[in-house]
């Protein structure tokens, strides 16, 4: 029998670390990065202040160093990620993904950004030019 979205998730839940919006606000303040894992229009309408964007459907190429087009800032498995997505399934299955592939710190938002955001807590918008997302902001490596 085929398992189902679901269960892909409560899997992934069984084994992964998952944090609320309160230690979730701490990890931040001691040097986690906001990993944002939502599509690209779910991040433009706003987002975790300083968040990395990947999208899910990206995350192992970008992870993999084996990978001619990973992401230099997913390079070093001992960097300290909170990874989020809207409702919080994608960012279990991300986290799992993560933790398999050999990153040791890395937890998920419960509820995601829209546990977030219904707490009050900050949230920001990348810069956009005509609808395209701006890559000389501060939050692109590249940005001097």
């Amino acid at each position: 029998m085929p398992i189902h979205l679901k269960d892909l998730v409560t899997e992934a839940k069984a084994i992964i670390n998952e944090v609320d919006y309160a230690e979730a606000r701490g990890l931040l303040q001691n040097g986690y990065t906001p990993l944002d894992v939502r599509e690209s229009y779910e991040y433009l309408t706003g987002t975790i202040p300083m968040s990395k964007h990947i999208s899910r459907g990206l995350l192992e190429p970008k992870c993999d160093t084996d990978f001619a087009g990973h992401d230099p800032d997913m390079e070093d498995p001992d960097k300290c990620w909170l990874v989020f997505c809207q409702a919080g399934g994608r960012g279990a299955l991300a986290t799992y993904t993560m933790r398999k592939m050999g990153f040791k710190n890395v937890v998920n938002l419960a509820g995601g950004f829209k546990a977030w955001q219904n707490a009050g807590l900050d949230i920001t918008c990348p810069p956009t030019e005509e609808g395209l997302m701006l890559c000389n902001h501060p939050w692109n490596p590249q940005h001097q």
